[in-house]
């Protein structure tokens, strides 16, 4: 059985505190920095003279926009274009013109003393010349611009360092991959596109071996958790693996948006609800054991002692052995005829019609009579059972639970996967909440039991089973599903509007979408599941006496804080696993406040973005099998040609949305 999914958590280590190449206690290490600077302008001056402005222009521009020096590259680029276009030589002789003609002026200074008081002299023509200079002093410039960058970085705490903004490439980035999912590039080479990431300006997305282990998207109604989940849906649909969703939200904009999708894709597509015509009975086959299964796993057990259940699940399966050795009239739903042989009146006299030749008759028999006797030696487990089944077969949803008709469309999970089919369980039904728990309960068996079937001759789950609004079910059941999904190979997938229904599954799924989180406990409780990184703890003084790097011990509550690293360190370091975008910020006073003395530990993504976060932005953690966190995305919502489905919660859209796309997403 695989183990709980773990918090987000690599190899910690301690934040980089800043390093010098001329280490700070060298004697005179101001005097030496001012000669070194005074003789890099007069080189400038004399032999670079275009160099040194652009290399100024470039590193304001720099730390001004705060892109990342990468962006450098492109100056570099063009100078190198440029040389290469009329020639090296000729760049060359360009670049030395106006330096030789100053070198030279200079050099007859020995001779001619005067020549100090015009030194303008040695410049003139410098219109001719200096434009000569550009190819090659664009190269020039822009290395220098990134050698001072690298040293501003390396001369800073991490925690001091402000994090780069998105640049002109982000943004082009951004937009490629906004315009190809709405049109309809959801699907990727191994997997599903969610929408875009906000800092890289990449695809935010999901692979199939990540959803293995399964997802759960989780935030506050009318965040976005219905459209992202929607994305992965329509990628497993268009590439026609079987999909079946399990939906306890009301609203028909679900049903209309997935039967698009699979008119688009040519899947088939069947859709189970209250209002028919569709009809639903996965108990009529399979082994007795399998059959009263599912018939149990319908049942509340709640507040009852276990044996009852466990002599009620063997009733059962003596019942289903007795009905496959003398089935009813085919037209009578299965339910009705179990309701019926609750009564142990009722078995016996079933168990007469087994006809006599029937190779497990004696055992058959036996094991019936000694059930009937328990049952009426204690008839109460059987009354529990029965009150349950009428009351279920007498719900709007309950009354499909029957064969299929001569014109109505029968549900068979088997025959989806084989199919490659989809299906919907509309299980929204006003004032039937209880209802809909047990048959949503029952299908998410059902499909696990056909996954099971599938690798028992050696083929992995191949498909999809997304459950909507599963706020509404246990957490047993919910734990059951993700469990048994990730062993059967099956991704079993999660949508909750309820934080704490998702925190109580959160850390057992191996990817989470955290979309906004309705009050600071629940941002709280998500907030940690996104890893953690050490901050300079506030008001850290002076380090506590002690053997060098040793740690002293107090900080957020739950969490330890970390004395300041030696030059050993043994401190417990930062998660190395997903992205290294959010370095922690601080005001940039390296000389007016000491180091820190200690560090506390906080989540990667704070609670308090949590609860900022708009409609359809969220953060995605991934555990499996590499750790990953994309700490700010957004959800692209696909081109569908129909209607949209309706955010988590059911309200309508506050403002319209382009066709066929899920308003919440669309901010």
């Amino acid at each position: 059985m695989p183990m709980p999914a773990e918090p987000v958590s690599a190899a910690e280590r301690a934040p980089r505190r800043a390093r010098y190449v001329i280490p700070r206690d060298t004697p005179r290490r101001g005097e030496f920095l001012a000669a070194i600077g005074v003789a890099l302008v007069v080189l400038h001056v004399i032999f670079a003279q275009l160099t040194l402005v652009l290399a100024l222009v470039f590193l304001g521009v720099t730390r001004v926009s705060r892109w990342r020096p990468a962006w450098l590259a492109a100056p570099a680029a063009a100078g190198l274009v440029w040389t290469l276009a009329i020639g090296p030589a000729a760049a060359a002789a360009g670049f030395t013109a106006g330096p030789a003609r100053v070198a030279s002026y200079l050099d007859g200074i020995f001779g001619h003393s005067a020549r100090l008081l015009h030194l303008g002299v040695a410049y003139t023509g410098m219109g001719h010349w200096l434009p000569r200079q550009l190819p090659i002093a664009l190269m020039a410039g822009a290395a220098e611009a990134a050698l001072a960058a690298w040293l501003d970085w390396l001369h800073t705490d991490e925690w001091d360092v402000r994090p780069p903004r998105p640049g002109l490439i982000v943004a082009i980035r951004r937009a490629v991959v906004v315009r190809s999912v709405r049109s309809g590039g959801v699907v990727i080479r191994n997997g599903a596109c969610l929408g875009v990431d906000e800092l890289s300006g990449a695809r935010a997305a999901l692979s199939w071996p990540e959803m293995a282990g399964g997802v759960l998207v989780a935030g506050a109604p009318r965040s976005g958790t219905t459209t992202s989940s929607f994305q992965l849906v329509q990628a497993a649909v268009r590439l026609r693996k079987p999909v079946i969703v399990v939906s306890l939200g009301s609203g028909t904009e679900l049903a209309a948006s997935l039967s698009a999708v699979c008119a688009a894709a040519g899947a088939p597509f069947c859709e189970f609800s209250a209002a028919g015509p569709a009809s639903y009975e996965p108990f009529r086959y399979g082994s007795p054991a399998r059959r009263a299964s599912l018939v149990t796993a319908m049942l509340n057990w709640s507040g009852t002692v276990d044996h009852y259940r466990r002599s009620f699940g063997a009733y059962l399966t003596d019942v289903f052995e007795i009905i496959e050795a003398a089935p009813a009239d085919p037209r009578i739903p299965v339910l009705d005829d179990v309701a019926h042989l609750l009564d142990p009146l009722a078995l016996e006299a079933r168990l007469e019609q087994v006809p006599a030749h029937h190779p497990r008759r004696p055992q058959i028999t036996e094991r019936a009579r000694a059930g009937v006797s328990q049952a009426q030696a204690d008839p109460a487990f059987l009354m529990t059972a029965a009150t349950q089944l009428g009351q279920l077969r007498a719900s709007p949803l309950g009354r499909w639970l029957r064969p299929a008709g001569a014109a109505r469309t029968h549900i068979d999970i088997g025959r989806v996967v084989r199919e490659r089919a989809v299906v919907l369980f509309s299980l929204g039904s006003p004032g039937h909440a209880s209802a809909a728990a047990r048959l949503a309960w029952l299908a998410g068996q059902d499909i696990l039991a056909a996954d099971e079937d599938l690798c028992e001759i050696g083929i992995d789950g191949d498909g999809l089973a997304w459950f909507d609004h599963c706020e509404g079910l246990p957490q047993p059941m919910l734990r059951d599903l993700i469990t048994r999904g990730a062993e059967a190979g099956l991704p079993v997938l999660l949508t909750t509007t309820s934080a704490r229904a998702g925190a109580g599954v959160a850390d057992q799924v191996n990817a989470l979408l955290i979309h906004r989180m309705p009050d600071a406990d629940s941002a709280e409780r998500f907030a940690g599941q996104t890893g953690e990184r050490l901050i300079p703890e506030p008001g850290a003084g002076p380090p506590p006496a002690g053997p060098a790097g040793g740690t002293s011990r107090a900080a957020r509550p739950g969490t330890p804080p970390i004395s300041a690293p030696s030059a050993a360190p043994a401190t417990p370091a930062l998660p190395a696993g997903g992205t290294g975008r959010y370095i922690a910020t601080a005001t940039r006073a390296r000389a007016a406040s000491p180091a820190p003395s200690s560090f506390a530990r906080q989540p990667r993504v704070p609670a308090a973005r949590l609860q900022q976060l708009g409609r359809g932005e969220f953060a995605l953690v991934v555990r499996r099998p590499a750790e990953r966190l994309v700490a700010a995305a957004r959800t692209v919502p696909a081109s569908v040609p129909g209607p949209a489905p309706a955010d988590a919660g059911g309200a309508p859209p506050a403002t319209a949305a382009p066709a066929g796309l899920p308003a919440e997403g669309t901010s």
